[in-house]
């Protein structure tokens, strides 16, 4: 499968709690597949799974539930990858500015394993 363009959108943190911080969605080059406002929040390893911290979409009204994806931890500092699905959306999380800013690049009907060469360049 080859590697596609990613839809990239970038996020700006709004409200900071102790374990978590909301997101709102500033700009994005293509359609929105994902909310306009995001919660990451730190795991509290109850899956099985491990991930780094969790991420949740909200509707407008509530957090959707169950959550988007875990984010798990790449070779990158700050750059965290999730999936939509049964490994069918790939995810990258890119955290800038002491957490304060989020480009969020989503890979439509694509996903790897190998991160590498999608990374390097973030």
């Amino acid at each position: 499968m080859a590697t596609q363009n990613p839809i990239k959108y970038t996020f700006k943190a709004t409200r900071y709690f102790s374990t978590t911080t909301h997101y709102s969605l500033e700009t994005a080059t293509g359609k929105l597949l994902i909310s306009d406002t995001l919660n990451i929040s730190e795991s509290r390893d109850f899956a099985k799974s491990k991930p780094i911290f969790w991420c949740k979409e909200h509707n407008g009204k509530t957090w959707i539930k169950p959550c988007l994806t875990g984010l798990f931890e790449t070779t990158k500092e700050e750059v965290f990858w999730g999936c939509r699905g049964k490994y069918k959306h790939l995810i990258i999380f890119a955290f800038y500015n002491n957490n304060e800013d989020l480009h969020v690049y989503y890979y439509e009907n694509f996903f790897s394993r190998n991160l590498q060469t999608l990374i390097i360049n973030l």
